[in-house]
């Protein structure tokens, strides 16, 4: 695979960073940040680029705005065997839009809840004809909205919200906040 190892000199000299900095960032050794630079290293592993492009992305993204910093923390859910009108009379009392929906998974002794889709807005209008007082929130749920971690940087979860409604901050497999394009603002 190639990269454009000049690139990451550049990065770095943009960034004010020595190489000793990258590196120990990186985990990386200072002498292979010096080949890379130097052109005398002509090809990296895969890991090791990313572990380089990372640092340096962290680096960029430092003094920016995290997911934890902007994220609403108490989520409200739905299972996939709810009702949907208990969760539409649910959102109208809350004021809000959306919901992420979780299934249940049983392990041997415990319960782990996995994301699985969204009900919002959106899907309750699209599926109004067809939505009577047995519907189940699986019946007409979107796909699960994208999962970030709480030290996502404020420009990724931009991107994200160009495209997708809203967006889960995720601990371990957990939810610990949503972030909607009104959270931007």
């Amino acid at each position: 695979m190639e990269y454009d190892l000049q690139a990451i000199q550049r990065r770095r000299k943009v960034l004010e960073l020595t190489q000793h900095q990258l590196a120990t960032q990186a985990q990386v050794s200072q002498s292979l940040i010096a080949k890379i630079e130097n052109g005398s290293l002509n090809d990296i592993t895969y890991s090791t680029a990313l572990r380089i492009l990372g640092a340096l992305d962290k680096a960029e993204h430092k003094n920016e705005k995290t997911a934890a910093d902007i994220m609403t923390a108490k989520v409200l859910t739905a299972e996939v065997s709810d009702l949907v009108k208990d969760k539409v009379k649910q959102m109208k009392e809350k004021g809000i839009s959306q919901m992420p929906v979780l299934w249940k998974q049983w392990k041997i002794i415990s319960v782990r809840y996995v994301i699985v889709g969204l009900l919002s807005e959106q899907a309750i209008i699209e599926n109004f004809g067809k939505i009577n007082s047995k519907t189940k929130v699986e019946d007409i749920m979107l796909d699960a909205p994208p999962q970030v971690p709480e030290d996502a940087p404020l420009s990724v979860i931009a991107g994200l919200l160009k495209s997708k409604s809203c967006v889960l901050v995720t601990k371990r497999g957990e939810i610990v906040g949503i972030i909607t394009k009104t959270d931007l603002i």
